[in-house]
Parts: structure tokens; sequence; C-alpha cells
């Protein structure tokens, strides 16, 4: 491929990664938009046919299966008979978070023809005989994976194009399933009036890029009061106290709302910030705005959900095992940040360090690891998170 042909072919994994972007922020504050979701992938890559399914067999919830494109029958017979019987579903479960499958390279369909799983399911999808998928999470009781069925022949055509695409959403995706489940806890989506602040459990504030409170929920307006952990201080400016978490709160704003985090490198241990808690936020569009319960004139363009989430572990234990394994305080500070949530560049500002000082550090990393890629680094870290 040419230099020229390889630049446009990235400029279109971006264009669409950025388009479908779009829908999943939305899906993030609705669970019940994870069918547009599916149906702008479909839009954007015609011959495709998307499913998301999301389980979280701790809590006895989770989403359906989400798709666009198929036949309902099709998918009812699945969901009644054959997915239990998909040979795929070992491949699912042993191959590593945030790496882009393809059933061709794995398990390809002319292994399956005496299998009652193709005979009587799937040879009937009209050539759909092959797919690529992405697992999203897998870690105590929990599984979201994304499938695109496709025909044989985009198998061996575009694989590499839907790898990338993947892995580019996948980090958004993970994050809308996490806020999901931090803000819907009990039920699939709204209710008649409901906004999404009145549903949330935990505390969550709607903020502005400068950390301007301009609402809070129950619990949120709870921590305010309380004192100890947040506070509303000059300026309205949501205030909080661990400087670790006051750090991680802000890098995450800045990044859902589309800027580049910078810090001094103290962060250390990405978004989780400070011992017992958690944070996560999204951005909010205009279109959203109506979800939380505000009036859409009245705010700036840039608004994040910030949601902070008790936790249990200690960070430290995180930072130990990679100190074990041989890396400097330098490069575990970085590979904790490496988790697919965020590009080495943003990884690189949220830490006040130069791209290239990044990439030298990563290199180390990889090595001290074992890893070769962004994506495999990102599976250790998340499963080094999950034990902690």
């Amino acid at each position: 491929m040419s230099e020229t042909a390889a630049m446009g072919e990235a400029e279109r994994v971006h264009r669409v990664s950025e388009e479908i972007g779009l829908a999943i922020d939305h899906a993030a504050c609705d669970p019940g938009a994870w069918e547009a979701v599916m149906a702008e992938i479909g839009r954007l890559l015609p011959g495709i046919w998307p499913v998301l399914q999301v389980v979280d067999a701790a809590a006895g919830t989770g989403l359906p299966l989400v798709h666009w494109g198929w036949d309902p029958a099709d998918v009812q017979a699945y969901e009644a008979h054959y997915g239990a019987v998909n040979p795929w579903i070992s491949v699912i479960l042993t191959t590593p978070a945030m790496v882009a499958m393809h059933s061709e390279e794995r398990m390809p369909a002319s292994s399956l023809r005496h299998t009652e799983f193709y005979a009587d399911w799937l040879s009937r999808l009209g050539g759909m005989k092959a797919s690529s998928g992405i697992k999203l999470i897998d870690a105590d009781g929990r599984l979201a994976v994304l499938n695109l069925q496709h025909d044989l022949g985009r198998a061996a055509r575009d694989q590499g194009r839907l790898a990338a695409i993947m892995e580019r959403i996948a980090p958004r995706m993970r994050r809308a399933i996490e806020t999901n489940r931090a803000c819907f806890p009990t039920h699939a989506a709204l209710g008649p009036g409901e906004t999404l602040l009145a549903r949330v459990a935990d505390p969550a504030f709607v903020v502005t890029r400068d950390l301007r409170l301009v609402e809070a929920s129950r619990a949120g307006h709870a921590l305010l009061a309380d004192g100890e952990t947040a506070r509303v201080g000059v300026l309205d400016r949501l205030e909080i106290r661990d400087r670790r978490l006051a750090a991680a709160t802000a890098r995450e704003v800045t990044l859902a709302c589309g800027g580049v985090a910078t810090g001094n490198g103290e962060t250390g241990a990405g978004p989780a910030g400070a011992e017992g808690w958690s944070v996560t936020a999204i951005g909010l569009r205009q279109d959203l705005r109506g979800v939380v319960g505000m009036a859409r004139l009245l705010v700036p363009d840039h608004l994040a959900l910030v949601v902070l989430r008790p936790v249990a572990g200690d960070g430290r234990r995180e930072t130990d095992r990679l100190a074990e394994l041989g890396l400097s305080p330098a490069e575990t500070r970085l590979a904790l940040l490496m988790d697919g949530s965020r590009s080495l560049v943003q990884a690189a500002g949220s830490l006040g360090i130069r791209h290239e000082t990044a990439r030298s550090q990563l290199r180390q990393v990889f090595a001290k690891l074992g890893v070769s890629r962004q994506s495999e680094l990102a599976v250790f870290i998340l499963r080094l998170k999950d034990r902690a």
C-alpha cells in the first residue's frame, strides 16, 4: 500500500470510528440507545450485521442481544438454543479483552460444517458465515462482546480495517457500558420523565471543562454536604480534597470534553485516582442534556458527567506488582495509564512528558512485561487492576 493510500485508509478508519463514537456517547446516558449504535455501525460499514451482548452474572442484569440487520427469527433462535452450542464461545472466552478477533483466523466456517450450529443456523444466514469481534469486558462474572457478522469475502478483504475500527471504539464502548452500570443498576432504560441524575445511585456531577458544578445527583449532593471528600469552592468549582483523586477527576473531565489532559506526573494510578474511589467521565453533547435534566441553552458547550464510585482495594498493589516486574516509577506511571481508555499521546499529556519520552518508556515497558502491542498491554493492566 502506498503512503498516500495508507494515509487515506487511516483517515477513513478515524472518521468512521468517531462517528460511531458519538452514538456510543449517547448510549452511555441511555441504554436504550445501544440500538442506535448498532444501526450506525451498519450504516457506516455496509454489509455488516453488528450485535452487542452485555451480561452481568453477579447482578443478574444486562442488555439482551442488541443488533442491526438481523432477521428477528434468527436472533430468537440463537437466544433460545444455538447460542449455547456456538463453537466460537470458547474462542471468545480464551481471547484477551480489547483484542480484535476474526473467525476465519481462529475457527474457520469450513471447520464447522458438521456441527448442529452450522447446519441448522449459521448456514441459513444468507452467506453471512464469518464474523469479526472484540471482547470489551471479561471480569468478575461480567462479559461484554461486540460481534460484526459478515460474508467470507469481507473476512479476507477488510479484516485489517475492521480490527482497527473495533480497537478504536472498544475503549469508548467499555466506558459507556461502565457508565450504564453505575447509572442504571436495575432497569434497562429511563422511565417517562425520569432523568439520569435522579436514577444514579453513586455520587455524580455534571461539570464544565474547568470543573464548575452545573448539577449533582442526590448522592452527589450528600457527598458535597458532608465535605470530607468534596465540596463546592470558589466560582462554584467542584473541589476534591484528595490530591490524586482531584488530579484523576480533572484529567478524565478534560478527556471527556475532547481535550488533551496535562499533569505533573504525580497522579500515578490513572482513573482510579485514590484509595476507595474510581472516577468515570463521559462527555455530554447538547442533545444529551435533556436526559440529565438541564436547560439546554443555559449551559456551556462542553460538559461532562462525572461518576465517583466507591471501590475496594489499594492502587499501591498495582504499583508494587509492576515494581516487582522491574518497571521504574516513571514506567509504572505510564503503564497504569495504558489501560485502553486513552492513547499514548493523551497519556503523555496527562503525565506532563513529551510524546517521544513516552514512546521510549513504552518500549521499556513492553520489554519488561513481555508484550508487543498496546492492546496486549491494556489487557495486562486491566487484569492487574481487577486483581488489585
